[in-house]
């Protein structure tokens, strides 16, 4: 099976937050909790702009997860403030949904908590998939009741490391920052495309004085992204001792060990169903460095509908797929497995079909 377009437009590639906020209203609501859509910003720049937006500090605002730039996103915000309608309009009149990038914001709720990492209960997600063969397309309309079960390796994906397009280098900043070389995680930083590569290609002074005043959970994330991309090598490496139903694959520079059928994922699952890694806070003025787990092996459903001529890639075909993730786990990963596995699962059936032919031959 080739490699699908997963996101042509950014429209193709819709994922809503799955989040419990409490109903009640505390005695003492400390915090706002927003609504956020947006298209084509990071969740780093969307809480910069609400940020500067309402005038307080960057700290002010928070998410319990990030997400994509390049799709159409949906996200709850707590803010350590009272936010007004009238302000919650002005920030939407500015940053109208529209054509290109937007961001748009709605009230959900007041509490005594903050939003925080850890407490999103995980990710629905609808996927268009472009620029398929017909035999591909036949496969993803012959799933049985247009639903599957995955089972999958639980991999940091590409945009872990770096934005659409742009240089896979999250890590290596990481790396240099945990070095403490301030000046190369600069450099790098410059080539990355981001939102805040840009800042540091706009700033005129040192490497020291820019991440000074950068967000440190920015510096935080970079730090995480170099353990990611260690957890992924261990991964893959625990998972190619587990049968040679496995395909090692590139993507965007990025080395991955993808199974084609479910026997090595079992065999993973009931040796090392999780996985220790590092994680990095900026918590109390400094950056703070636990230990936490992330499973190795994850299952979910995929629902397969609406395959039809792709109106975009002439000759071609497309469809959308539909699932539930749990916090942390990847959509395009689960595509690219799913793909993979149902391509080879097809082969196989393929091949037991000769040898019988064969045997009865005979």
């Amino acid at each position: 099976m080739g490699n699908p377009v997963v996101k042509a437009v950014p429209e193709d590639f819709v994922v809503r937050e799955v989040m419990a906020l409490p109903e009640r209203t505390s005695e003492d609501p400390r915090h706002t909790y927003l609504n956020l859509r947006k298209k084509g910003y990071t969740t780093f720049e969307a809480m910069d702009l609400v940020a500067r937006h309402l005038e307080l500090p960057a700290d002010a605002v928070s998410a319990a997860g990030l997400k994509d730039e390049d799709g159409v996103t949906e996200q709850t915000l707590s803010v350590a403030a009272d936010v007004p309608s009238v302000i919650l309009d002005a920030f939407n009149r500015r940053w109208t949904p529209g054509t290109g990038r937007w961001l748009s914001l709605g009230r959900a709720g007041r509490g005594a908590r903050r939003v925080g990492i850890g407490e999103l209960l995980g990710n629905a997600f609808l996927l268009t998939l472009r620029g398929m063969e017909a035999d591909d397309a036949a496969r993803l309309r012959a799933v049985p009741r247009g639903e599957a079960p995955v089972l999958f390796a639980n991999y940091y994906d590409t945009q872990r490391f770096g934005v659409a397009g742009g240089p896979k280098v999250t890590h290596l900043i990481g790396q240099a920052l945990l070095d403490g070389d301030l000046d190369l995680a600069f450099a790098l930083l410059r080539t990355s495309g981001s939102h805040e590569g840009d800042l540091a290609l706009r700033h005129t002074g040192g490497a020291e004085e820019f991440f000074a005043g950068l967000d440190q959970r920015v510096t935080a994330f970079y730090r995480t992204a170099h353990s990611s991309y260690l957890w992924n090598h261990r991964l893959a490496r625990r998972l190619e001792r587990h049968g040679p139903e496995v395909e090692q694959t590139e993507r965007e520079g990025l080395g991955y060990t993808f199974p084609t059928a479910p026997r090595p994922l079992l065999g993973l699952l009931a040796e090392l169903p999780e996985m220790e890694y590092d994680k990095w806070r900026w918590s109390d003025g400094a950056a703070r460095r636990t230990v936490s787990r992330r499973p190795t092996v994850l299952q979910t459903v995929v629902t397969v509908r609406d395959v039809e001529p792709d109106d975009m890639f002439g000759g071609l075909w497309k469809c959308e797929v539909s699932f539930m993730l749990p916090s942390g786990a990847y959509a395009t990963n689960v595509v690219s497995q799913f793909l993979l596995q149902l391509a080879h699962a097809d082969r196989s059936r393929a091949a037991l079909t000769t040898a019988v032919a064969r045997a009865d031959a005979a």
